[in-house]
């Protein structure tokens, strides 16, 4: 059933961003304890990874929510403009 692919889809895509979120808040406070001072690089790649990696996940479910409605989209249109054209030709 379509309408459950899409349900399981924008629950995944919500609970990516939601992880985002909490990841992106977290980030932020390590930030924000660390201060202005420079800083090891290495450490600052640890801070960094698991935010890149949620965001990277983010992208990906964003991009599955796309796809599937731009399939949608797509065969919708293909079917009216088909009937559109059967309508022509029936009264041409």
């Amino acid at each position: 059933m379509p309408e459950e692919a899409t349900r399981r889809l924008l629950k995944l895509f919500g609970m990516a961003v939601t992880d985002l979120e909490d990841q992106t808040g977290t980030l932020q406070e390590h930030i924000r304890a660390l201060g202005p001072r420079p800083h090891d690089a290495a450490a600052v790649l640890e801070l960094v990874e698991p935010w890149l990696a949620q965001s990277r996940e983010v992208t990906l479910r964003w991009m599955e929510m796309t796809r599937l409605i731009v399939e949608s989209q797509t065969k919708t249109q293909a079917e009216l403009l088909r009937l559109i054209g059967d309508g022509r030709a029936a009264g041409a």
